[in-house]
């Protein structure tokens, strides 16, 4: 049952349109946000991606981060224009950002973005991993610069189902922008524990507006998914693409769905990334598997719900992308946690199944098979524990984004 709120204009931010997760996140939000009486707005990376959503008082719009140059077809261009854009942001664009000056290059570049955040009665900062120093600088990049002009320009805002850290910073002026946006926030829901820790050492243990929750994901795991009973001799699996610690364990992980196949099973892997690279990878992890099986790749062109009841028919799992040792989770469906974060770690320990997962740097053939082979023996247990579990933190969830709309 959803609820009435008083705000009529909401804006979502930060949502990233090419990752299955963040769309799972603002698909869950949407959902719960959707009334006669609401207008919302969401800003994305890709706003074609959200062309067709159904949603009658939705307005769809790009970031309030914008690249110089939008039109450049050429890839090799394209790099040294994202250099040069890059380079501008970090030399007139986030110094204004740190500073108490007018931001006379921000509201140049960001008007249609900063104008939705004026008009907006809430703001909320969609989930995820944010607010960190593991890629960029500082801290300071696409996602982030948006989350500061929120923190300027909105009447109010929450940051939704977060996680936050490592941290690092060259100066105390960055430090305290970071700061500042989260003293200035009317909540901040954070999704794991070692997210308090960071926060701890960036605003100090004594912050009344930090609130401890779950992943907006979690939110569907009050719906109707296989049992365990009903489910193919399958294994899902997602990969981690992007870091080189993810490529290094490409050849563990294709022993371990070598073991996997031997068992009897069938393969999935579920695209978790909108882009060519993800693609590329996952063929290189079969090239590297010795034994024949059946294969199949889930699209990514997909509602989070159908990603969801296509994954609920996989007995087994293999989890490393975040979102998608959540879904895992969710649907009941006993899994392999590969953790490239402590988030991950969290996230299963909240099941009681932290047996079940392995830090990535320390991912190895022989590790794998292990839990793999302690998996599949428990696996009916696993799968029952999860179900119950799964209802319990979708409630818990719900009623967390309730009292998030009250702050």
């Amino acid at each position: 049952m959803k609820r009435e709120y008083k705000m009529r204009k909401i804006m979502i931010i930060c949502q990233c349109a090419t990752n299955k997760g963040d769309r799972a996140i603002a698909e869950y939000l949407l959902d719960r946000l959707s009334s006669e009486d609401i207008f919302i707005t969401l800003s994305t990376t890709e706003p074609t991606l959200w062309a067709n959503t159904g949603i009658k008082r939705l307005k769809v719009i790009g970031m309030g981060y914008r690249n110089l140059f939008d039109k450049i077809n050429n890839r090799y261009i394209r790099k040294i224009c994202h250099r040069i854009t890059k380079l501008y942001y970090e030399h007139f664009v986030y110094p204004e950002l740190i500073s108490n000056k007018t931001k006379k290059n921000c509201e140049r570049i960001s008007k249609e973005y900063i104008s939705a955040l004026k008009e907006a009665e809430l703001v909320i900062v969609t989930g995820g991993h944010h607010i960190t120093s593991i890629r960029n600088k500082n801290a300071l990049f696409a996602i982030t610069y948006d989350i500061a002009l929120a923190s300027i320009y909105s009447k109010k805002y929450i940051l939704w189902s977060q996680t936050i850290g490592p941290l690092s910073f060259e100066n105390q002026k960055i430090k305290g922008l970071f700061a500042k946006i989260i003293n200035n926030a009317n909540a901040v829901f954070i999704r794991d524990d070692n997210s308090r820790r960071c926060l701890d050492e960036l605003v100090g243990s004594n912050q009344g507006n930090i609130f401890k929750s779950y992943d907006s994901v979690f939110g569907f795991g009050n719906k109707e998914y296989r049992p365990i009973a009903e489910r193919e001799n399958k294994v899902g699996i997602s990969i981690f693409n992007g870091l080189k610690k993810a490529f290094d364990t490409y050849p563990a992980i294709a022993k371990v769905l070598d073991f996997f196949a031997l068992q009897g099973n069938s393969i999935e892997f579920f695209r978790m990334e909108h882009d060519a690279k993800e693609l590329r990878d996952i063929k290189s992890i079969i090239d590297l598997m010795k034994v024949k099986a059946t294969i199949k790749i889930y699209p990514f062109e997909s509602s989070t719900e159908e990603h969801l009841q296509e994954l609920s028919s996989c007995r087994y799992y293999i989890g490393y992308k975040t979102h998608s040792v959540i879904m895992a989770l969710a649907t009941g469906t006993p899994l392999l946690g590969i953790c490239y974060h402590k988030k991950t770690h969290d996230f299963m320990a909240d099941y009681g199944l932290e047996g079940y997962a392995i830090d990535d740097e320390m991912f190895n053939e022989e590790q794998g098979i292990l839990i793999s082979q302690k998996i599949i023996e428990q696996a009916n247990n696993i799968h029952m524990l999860m179900i119950e579990k799964s209802k319990e933190i979708a409630f818990a969830i719900r009623d967390h984004f309730e009292e998030a709309m009250k702050q």
